[in-house]
């Protein structure tokens, strides 16, 4: 991270652009024949979509599937040699990674062998900045992709190769400290995951409570609040949470709009209400409302009852057993939670004295994870800032005249 302070502003000041074909060779791949069984589990690792999750991590060493000697024989696909950065097309537009071995890749993938004048890591993360170009530029009724056409064009700035080095390094380093914080999260995810699983069920009691807890029917704690209504017939600076706002897994809100040029129905809630996503894909989006507002009608607005904490019922929203029934509340042609399956889930139910004990528990932890989250945000708020000026040559790293200098 130090690097960062051994840089200098240049207004004004870019590098040339060339054509990336001049200092890449431009290659694909191919799928063999997936009905010849003699092709495939090989020795020669190929990447295709199904190693998408893989991608955007920098190195990429294994790979789903492998295909032999003979699958390489007999199809238009090709050995790319380790070091090559390969770029997703379709179906993911925009992730990139950089080969660790030789490898062979699908017809989804675009790779660069760079030449003496390209460091790979710069072309990796000057693709990784390109990001919404690509998906801007993508087109497809059915899946997007890019043409061909438009790589056969593409241009990159081009500085010395030592300063492609050094802007690389700097990036490597920002990845290191987001990783790093990416560990952190998921440790303390976890360490308040076994709180929830223990705290709510009973096994472990905090100091000062004994008196014993009470089977109640999920509906005990919280009432479903069906209040609809037409966001034209109320003020457009209300507030509206729509499912992209939460943050899964987390109950995070990453941002609100309001209801100005809405015109679907909205559901109504309010402060303490606990938001759940009854969707299918949307089963760990929950959020205990902090204002009132209005939101998708894709939340389940879950009003908690007179004898109950609000955030207690946040957490047993939370809970893998809560996720659970809700997943498995579904019939065969309904995407969404159940309610009537839900409302009679058996929840343990302390007295409102413990309920607060142990949310004031977990909202430590909670608090704990902000801070990592916050940390985490800025990290990748700085990397972007980062892109837009090492990338361009807008800042230059000092000592480094370039080609532009």
């Amino acid at each position: 991270m130090s690097a960062v302070n051994k840089s200098s502003r240049t207004q004004g000041l870019c590098w040339s652009k060339v054509p990336l074909d001049e200092v890449a060779t431009r290659g694909s791949g191919h799928t063999p024949n997936k009905k010849r069984a003699e092709y495939w589990n090989g020795n020669i690792r190929w990447v295709s979509l199904k190693d998408t999750f893989r991608m955007d991590r920098g190195l990429i060493s294994e790979t789903a599937e492998s295909i032999t000697h003979a699958g390489l024989a007999n199809s238009s696909a090709v050995v790319h040699p380790s070091g090559s950065v390969i770029l997703l097309r379709d179906a993911g537009i925009g992730k990139s990674a950089v080969l660790q071995g030789d490898m062979a890749v699908s017809q989804h993938f675009m790779v660069w062998n760079c030449g003496p004048r390209l460091d790979n890591w710069f072309l990796y993360y000057y693709l990784q900045s390109m990001k919404a170009e690509f998906e801007r530029i993508s087109n497809g009724s059915t899946i997007k992709t890019i043409g061909l056409d438009y790589f056969r064009q593409l241009t990159i700035p081009l500085p010395e190769v030592e300063e492609q080095r050094l802007i690389s390094q700097m990036f490597v380093d920002v990845d290191c400290l987001i990783a790093s914080l990416e560990r952190l999260v998921a440790k303390k995810k976890a360490i308040k995951k076994g709180l929830i699983q223990e705290l709510l069920s009973g096994r472990s009691r905090l100091p000062g409570f004994s008196g014993a807890w009470r089977e109640v029917p999920f509906e005990n704690l919280a009432t479903l609040v069906t209040e609809r209504i037409d966001p034209r017939n109320i003020p457009g600076n209300v507030k509206l949470v729509e499912l992209e706002h939460v943050a899964s897994g987390s109950g995070r809100l990453a941002g609100y709009a309001t209801v100005s040029g809405a015109v679907s129905l909205k559901a109504v809630f309010r402060t303490g209400d606990v938001l759940f996503g009854k969707l299918r894909s949307y089963l760990r989006k929950y959020w205990l409302a902090e204002f009132e507002g209005v939101c998708s009608t894709e939340f389940w607005v879950l009003r908690p009852t007179d004898c109950n904490v609000n955030s207690f019922l946040r957490y047993v929203v939370e809970s893998d057993c809560f996720i659970e029934v809700a997943s498995g509340g579904y019939g065969t042609h309904m995407p969404r939670a159940d309610w009537s399956i839900v409302r009679k889930l058996p929840i343990m139910l302390p007295s409102p004295d413990e309920q607060e004990a142990i949310s004031r528990v977990l909202a430590d932890a909670d608090a704990e994870l902000g801070a990592l989250y916050a940390r985490l945000d800025k990290a990748r708020d700085m990397k972007i800032g980062m892109m837009k000026e090492l990338l361009t040559g807008r800042t230059r790293l000092i000592g480094q005249g370039g080609n532009g200098e």
